[in-house]
């Protein structure tokens, strides 16, 4: 049978999805403290291959347990290797390789694009809109800004090598782009299955091109990882960014659509400033209070029509035209104004 978001709890799931999109932009906000934590000994070929070995399995058993089944419709292979390609592999490749070679802001900056470019492959691909344009193009330009100003005032933005810098915004501007793409190839594959279903299945196909590289790359800097920042910055990617962050995002995507969804991005420079902040990695500046306000004011405009429950019709009274037109055709078995029925 056909994974369905329709029915009777639409609703419910129409209030869930802003409080869990939410909360998933501040587990992946605070992340990019907590990885870099864990890439102070991990290589980042080594991170995320470990990171999705160990996710995949736990996806899977959760996945058989709760559903019963990991089977896969045979014609969706295509589109699920796909996602696992952009998604997994290409993105994760991809932001790794740029933080490491161009400046936090300029990375940062333009990695917050990739709600364009949702908007922009979800409309090549003839996704249904559940954003009206106007309203999104508005709440996703104020967003952007906001971000500007959060990356911006950060304190210690200063350049990097030059040579390697350029490269970096490159690949910057590829993740931004694959992590916009992501959600528009994945979202057909949750109308036959659930977004846990998904996740695990393109967890495990991206740890099986992840795990060569890291055999090639090495998984650890120095051969050995003793610091337990390390290995708690590896589980909370595992438990928190993969596991619950992936399948509540897309349990989302499912419900209101990618376009819409993804304008929370915009959230995850903001989070990521305040967790920085409550560890003592940086101050929190005016800039960057003034620009989280602009986030949190676009997304509260976005967030009244893609998640709101549609208000029922209010009923009127019936004018003097519709009443004798009502008596001059009644309806089945209805008596007119002579009793004639």
């Amino acid at each position: 049978m056909p994974y369905s978001t329709e029915g009777p709890h639409r609703a419910r799931g129409n209030r869930w999805a802003p409080w869990a999109l939410a909360s998933v932009s501040v587990v992946w906000g605070a992340n990019y403290t907590v990885n870099a934590w864990g890439l102070r000994e991990f290589t980042v070929a080594g991170f995320n291959a470990l990171r999705f070995l160990l996710a995949a399995p736990l996806l899977l058993a959760l996945a058989r347990w709760t559903e019963g089944t990991l089977r896969v419709r045979r014609g969706l292979w295509p589109r699920l290797l796909l996602s696992a390609a952009v998604g997994i592999v290409g993105y994760q490749l991809a932001f790794s390789a740029a933080v490491r070679l161009s400046t936090p802001a300029a990375a940062a900056i333009l990695i917050a694009l990739s709600p364009f470019f949702t908007a922009l492959f979800a409309r090549l691909a003839g996704e249904r809109a559940t954003l009206p344009a106007r309203r999104a193009a508005v709440a996703g330009t104020v967003a952007f800004a906001g971000v500007v100003l959060v990356v911006l005032g950060r304190q210690g933005t200063a350049a990097g090598p030059a040579a390697t810098e350029w490269y970096g915004n490159v690949l910057a501007l590829l993740a931004a782009a694959l992590w916009g793409w992501y959600p528009v190839v994945t979202r057909p594959l949750l109308k036959h299955h659930s977004p846990l279903h998904v996740t695990a299945w393109t967890s495990a196909a991206g740890t099986a091109v992840l795990l060569p590289l890291a055999a090639i790359a090495g998984f650890t800097v120095h051969g050995t990882v003793r610091q337990p920042l390390s290995w708690f910055s590896l589980g909370y990617s595992v438990l928190l960014v993969t596991v619950a962050g992936l399948v509540f995002w897309y349990r989302a995507v499912g419900q209101a659509g990618s376009a819409a969804v993804m304008l929370w991005m915009f959230a995850v420079p903001v989070a990521a400033a305040l967790f920085a902040a409550l560890t003592g990695e940086q101050h929190i500046t005016w800039s960057q209070t003034a620009g989280s306000a602009l986030v949190l004011v676009a997304l509260a405009y976005a967030q009244g029509l893609s998640f709101g429950t549609p208000r029922k019709p209010h009923r009127t009274r019936s004018t003097t035209r519709e009443r004798n037109a009502d008596e001059h055709h009644p309806g089945p078995g209805t008596p007119d104004r002579a009793g004639r029925p």
